[in-house]
């Protein structure tokens, strides 16, 4: 159990990409053990991954822009001609 916990927290400093590249290493090479995998992670550190500049989830930097100055000048609006 404790060994399955100490895969579980390599992930959290590893990713959970790499820590599954190294679990795959070492059952291929039929040394599928804790030690192996964490000494492979430590010796093949990988890159991490970079946040993609065009993601579907993100909207474009003009939308948040247009809305910004939208309220701002509904804020000053009301500021200015208090009803």
């Amino acid at each position: 159990m404790r060994r399955i916990l100490g895969v579980l927290n390599l992930t959290k400093k590893y990713g959970v990409a790499s820590t599954d590249e190294a679990c795959a290493m070492g059952l291929e090479t039929g040394a599928s053990n804790y030690h192996f995998v964490r000494r492979d992670l430590e010796r093949n550190p990988q890159l991490p991954l970079s946040l993609r500049q065009v993601d579907p989830l993100i909207r474009q930097l003009t939308l948040y822009r247009d809305l910004m100055e939208s309220r701002t000048q509904t804020q000053t609006s009301k500021q200015e001609n208090p009803s």
